[in-house]
């Protein structure tokens, strides 16, 4: 699944937060993925639609959120960089 969020960024945070459980697999991890597949699978025909704007303004945001995961308590950052308007990262 990893490899696969190369391609699916949308995965990408849910993928990260399973595969902290990797070494340690229960159950519920493994319903877990098979929703991951599973919403991959219905999603397949969906991406992202880029733009071509005027300008090529290069900006971006940070997003912080203090120990709002009440598994481990843990701070979650997260960055968006927008080029000419469109998501990159």
């Amino acid at each position: 699944m990893i490899y696969l969020t190369v391609i699916r960024h949308d995965i990408t945070f849910a993928v990260g937060v399973l595969s902290k459980f990797m070494h340690h697999l229960r159950e519920i991890h493994w319903i877990a993925a098979l929703m991951i597949l599973a919403y991959v699978k219905s999603s397949f025909e969906k991406g992202l639609m880029y733009k071509k704007y005027e300008h090529v303004h290069i900006f971006g945001i940070l997003t912080q959120a203090n120990a709002d995961d009440k598994g481990d308590r843990k701070s979650t950052v997260g960055y968006y960089t927008f080029i000419g308007g469109n998501l990159v990262t």
